[in-house]
Formats: C-alpha cells, sequence, structure tokens
C-alpha cells in the first residue's frame, strides 16, 4: 500500500466567495474518524452536511489518484 499525506487548504477562494474547511467527526465500531468539507460558514456546513447524509453513495472502484481544481 501507498501511502501519501493530503494536505488541505484552510480555505478557498471560488468565483471571488471564500470557503472555509469545517472537520466532521463520527463513530464506527472500529473508531472514531474525521472527513473534511468546504462550505461558506457553519450553517453552511450543516447544510452540506445533511445533504450528504442523505444523498452519500460509496462509489465503485478504488482512489487512483488526487487532482487540485485551482
Amino acid at each position: 500500500m501507498n501511502n501519501q499525506a493530503v494536505t488541505l487548504a484552510q480555505s478557498a477562494v471560488v468565483g471571488g466567495v471564500k470557503w472555509q474547511l469545517y472537520p466532521v467527526g463520527f463513530k464506527t465500531e472500529e473508531g472514531t474518524f474525521s472527513v473534511y468539507l468546504y462550505a461558506i460558514n457553519r450553517e453552511h456546513a450543516a447544510a452540506i452536511l445533511l445533504e450528504l447524509k442523505e444523498t452519500a453513495v460509496l462509489r465503485d472502484g478504488d482512489l487512483a489518484g488526487i487532482t487540485r481544481n485551482d
């Protein structure tokens, strides 16, 4: 297995709007874990999390790489 660190910017400006990184924690039988999402503010982050809870699915295949969008 090839382990590489992923570095996330604390914030990003998209279309003149600042998006900040928000941590999301969750617990499973295997332990406590975190994921991160970008949102305009905390309320926006909560709305995105709710949408993820309702619509998220695990995609087929393994992660082949990470590409920057900037």
